[in-house]
């Protein structure tokens, strides 16, 4: 097996397309909020950002991504068509498939994609796993700081690394379902025995908030709406991943 390269895809010259940063939030355990955090990235950057973004979900268990916007799409009323309309930003591509089929969707997305978000199968044992997690640029393990938690997210990583799929520095750790009071001296321990091993965390820290679920946030047509951003970590969360895209140019808007 070949061992993917420690840097992300060259920067092209002025003048031409740069092939699109590709991410994914994945990790084994369920309920770390993998898909929750995908689309939440996808529609801010997308729809705020004007960064444009593609969506490829290949969790063929559940196809949830790809649903969800079947849904909205049958369930957009006068009014959220009216919000559209005004947001004046076609929808994000997602399109749908296996693990193995990741070559093959990628090819099929316009030259000025600048961002993919892969929402991945929550085991490693699905076919084309590995397809599809070395054509990664960046892995980003979400994980609370529960023992469980941090050892299934571990190993996970570790796996990944050792059989040479994606180096550790294009790892990343992001801390969800995080409370302050309770988690803090904990994760800061646990940063520095990640480091040991090579692995990051992202300075951001998703505190755990029911309204993520709800159906105005959790959308793929929509930006979570500013007012709950507020003490989120999710706005800085956008801030880190838009800064992993170090030749985008976002039309000169200012960050919200």
């Amino acid at each position: 097996m070949t061992t993917q390269s420690s840097q992300p895809k060259p920067v092209a010259v002025a003048g031409q397309s740069s092939p699109p940063l590709i991410l994914a939030f994945a990790t084994q355990k369920g309920g770390m909020g993998k898909t929750t955090l995908s689309v939440l990235v996808a529609s801010w950057l997308h729809y705020k950002r004007r960064i444009k973004v593609a969506l490829l979900d290949v969790d063929g268990s559940q196809l949830s991504v790809y649903n969800q916007r079947l849904h909205e799409h049958e369930h957009l009323d006068e009014e959220a068509a009216s919000r559209f309309d005004e947001q004046g930003v076609e929808p994000y591509a997602i399109l749908s498939g296996t693990p193995g089929d990741v070559p093959a969707l990628l090819a099929e997305l316009p030259d000025d994609v600048r961002l993919v978000l892969i929402d991945m199968p929550g085991s490693i044992d699905v076919d084309g796993y590995e397809t599809a997690i070395g054509k990664l640029d960046y892995l980003i393990v979400p994980m609370e700081t529960s023992r469980y938690a941090v050892t299934t997210g571990f190993s996970y990583l570790n796996a990944i690394r050792q059989i040479d799929l994606l180096p550790a520095d294009r790892c990343r750790i992001v801390w969800n379902k995080y409370k302050p009071s309770r988690d803090g001296e904990v994760a800061d321990q646990l940063e520095e025995r990640f480091a040991e091993y090579g692995f990051t965390c992202l300075k951001s820290r998703i505190p755990q908030r029911d309204s993520y679920q709800d159906s105005a946030n959790l959308s793929t047509l929509f930006p979570m709406p500013a007012p709950y951003l507020r003490n989120s970590g999710l706005k800085d969360l956008f801030i880190e991943i838009e800064d992993l895209l170090p030749t985008i140019e976002a039309h000169g808007q200012i960050r919200e």
